[in-house]
């Protein structure tokens, strides 16, 4: 929620894979990202990113991205820019986003454009912690099978992003009919 208590109704919805779980020593291979207006997805944002240095094999076997996938893509200092353009100035909602993917993105931000993200983040995984206390597990693959939104989770960027759109959703709603 934002400070006021409200959800937007116009974000972004982000996801990202990296080459590991570490913000400070991994780096972004990957960015997925939907945009939406008035709740309604209206737009979508897909990019490989080179890191320029060796994929860890299991990274590969959990996203499918090979190496030579990432050969040919621009590098982050090129991708990071134009995606916070397209992000604008909307709402960053993402599943774990606090722990992982803003921090991804906020030190490499400081790195290129020399300053840190200033959009208002929310996080799924805190919101089905919050809302849902009766469960033990809030993965993603947890949510979207709760919320008979899918089977399985893809573990790319794009696909991640709009199953956790459809999860904020959801929640959204339900805490709606809670409120009632």
């Amino acid at each position: 929620m934002l400070p006021d208590g409200t959800l937007p109704d116009d974000y972004v919805v982000l996801d990202l894979e990296t080459t590991g779980v570490s913000w400070y020593r991994d780096t972004i291979i990957e960015f997925g990202a939907v945009k939406v207006v008035d709740r309604k997805p209206v737009d979508t944002y897909q990019q490989l990113v080179n890191p320029m240095r060796n994929l860890n094999p299991f990274i590969t076997q959990l996203t499918g991205i090979t190496p030579d996938m990432l050969e040919p893509a621009p590098t982050l200092d090129t991708v990071l820019p134009d995606f916070l353009r397209w992000c604008g100035d909307d709402a960053m909602i993402g599943h774990n986003i606090m722990q992982f993917d803003i921090k991804f993105i906020d030190l490499a931000a400081q790195r290129i454009l020399h300053h840190a993200v200033p959009n208002r983040i929310i996080d799924t995984l805190q919101m089905s912690r919050s809302m849902y206390p009766q469960y033990n597990r809030h993965r993603l693959v947890d949510l979207i099978q709760r919320f008979d939104i899918a089977d399985v989770e893809e573990h790319r960027a794009l696909s991640d992003a709009e199953q956790t759109q459809m999860c904020f959703e959801y929640m959204r709603d339900e805490q709606r009919r809670r409120d009632c």
